[in-house]
């Protein structure tokens, strides 16, 4: 578990958002532009505790995206292509105002953020996946998930403690509080399902065809990585052979909330060195 003082300073929850066509973002900082996309019922927030560590090197844009957060509806009837394009023309906009984006992208939003790194070109100036979704559907894994009740069922917070150690965090006693309440406040206003991205088997085309480097972390004990997290390493060696990849020992699928300090460590790393393509793999120390 986490002290304090391992934790970087954190924005408020009451940040103001700024739409961005079918998008919202909350900007913290100066610099090159950096673009956070969370992962599935998520929001912003999924990058609470990077971006106070983050926005002394770039500016960073925590997004809420379509249909997630303070970000707009989707239209009903969008497809995935088409939840993809209104992405792609609320981040192109961006890109154009301010210049190449940096895109660290979790999950859901790590998938969705690779076919957006391709689509734009020179446009992105790199491009890193936290425990990426984008592989297709995963045949074979269980997870022990309990059904969620009613938010007013006293069983509901337990439920989704428990749902969090086996899906998204790898140590229990990181589960706080605060944590869950995070977690409650996102799914009660996620209106998109994520699914629909994030089961296709898109990523390892889109980084084979990103013009900027690539990076890809992976928490050591992500048990959404099926069927491990050396398989998906190998695959996207296989696809991106000059991508840096690295794993954070002990850590789970959301290893930025987790393990704040060495992915925001990385992420300054990579997205602060010039464009050059490199490959590294190592693990981090405990």
């Amino acid at each position: 578990m986490h002290s304090e003082a391992t934790i970087p300073p954190t924005p408020s929850a009451d940040a103001p958002a700024t739409r961005l066509g079918g998008a919202a973002v909350r900007s913290f900082g100066h610099g090159q532009p950096l673009l956070l996309l969370h992962g599935g019922v998520g929001s912003w927030t999924h990058w609470r505790r990077n971006v106070g560590a983050l926005a002394p090197h770039f500016r960073v844009h925590a997004a809420d995206l379509p249909g997630f957060g303070d970000a707009p509806d989707v239209p009903r009837g969008t497809t995935p292509e088409g939840f993809l394009d209104i992405v792609t023309a609320s981040f192109a906009a961006l890109a154009s105002r301010e210049g190449p984006l940096r895109i660290a992208g979790f999950s859901f939003g790590a998938a969705l953020g690779a076919t957006l790194a391709r689509r734009l070109g020179t446009g992105c100036a790199a491009f890193a996946a936290v425990g990426p979704g984008g592989f297709g559907e995963a045949p074979g894994r269980k997870l022990d998930l309990r059904p969620v009740p009613p938010s007013g069922d006293p069983a509901y917070r337990a439920a989704i403690r428990h749902n969090l150690s086996v899906s998204m965090i790898a140590d229990p006693g990181a589960i706080d509080d605060a944590t869950v309440d995070l977690h409650c406040a996102n799914l009660a206003r996620a209106r998109f399902d994520s699914r629909r991205i994030s089961l296709r088997a898109t990523l390892l085309d889109d980084v084979a065809r990103i013009a900027a480097p690539v990076m890809a972390i992976w928490g050591g004990a992500d048990r959404l990585a099926w069927p491990s997290v050396a398989d998906r390493i190998t695959a996207l060696l296989r696809a991106r052979p000059d991508a840096r990849i690295e794993t954070i020992p002990g850590a789970g699928h959301w290893t930025q909330y987790e393990r704040p300090a060495p992915i925001n460590a990385l992420l300054i790393d990579f997205f602060g060195q010039p464009p050059a393509s490199s490959t590294a793999n190592r693990e981090l120390p405990e």
